[in-house]
């Protein structure tokens, strides 16, 4: 004899399985069975939600969520009307604390390109720049491509990354 599960069953599980919000939260595949089992993961996502650190207001705005630019021609201060990038020393280890930073790296998908156009060597790229930012460690809180318009299969790789808080 046959036991079927319903569709709902798989569709939780495949949820499960599949979503890197639930990393923390200590699930097994018997706490799909469990009747409470949706109840753990709307608890485990509120626990998420209260995990992420709230964004100091200051006069009303937020400080902490407006990135800096680290390419193209920066961040727009509202106060000059210039857009500014922050310079540092070649080869200096720096930390802004709390800051939000975004960062970006060409790369190439062609089946013609070069090795050092590879995604490998963007992110390698990338995880310099963050340490030459975040020197005591870093948090990714962003990654997404967006295609070069200038030649087809090849894109930037974006990061969005806050410096460690210091305590």
């Amino acid at each position: 004899m046959k036991i079927k599960r319903p569709t709902a069953y798989y569709a939780y599980l495949c949820l499960f399985l599949s979503s890197a919000s639930f990393a923390n939260c200590d699930f097994d595949t018997d706490d799909a069975d469990a009747p409470d089992f949706m109840d753990k993961i709307i608890a485990c996502e509120e626990q998420q939600k209260a995990r992420k650190p709230k964004a100091v207001k200051s006069g009303g705005a937020t400080k902490s969520d407006s990135a800096v630019k680290l390419y193209g021609d920066g961040t727009l201060n509202p106060e000059s009307g210039i857009s500014e990038r922050p310079i540092v020393a070649a080869g200096s280890m720096n930390h802004s604390a709390s800051k939000l930073f975004a960062a970006r790296q060409a790369y190439s998908l062609r089946p013609d390109a070069k090795f050092e156009e590879s995604v490998t060597i963007a992110t390698q790229k990338l995880y310099l720049e963050m340490a030459h930012h975040c020197a005591k460690g870093w948090a990714i809180e962003s990654q997404w491509s967006e295609p070069n318009p200038e030649r087809e299969g090849d894109y930037f790789l974006h990061y969005g990354f806050r410096c460690a808080a210091l305590f």
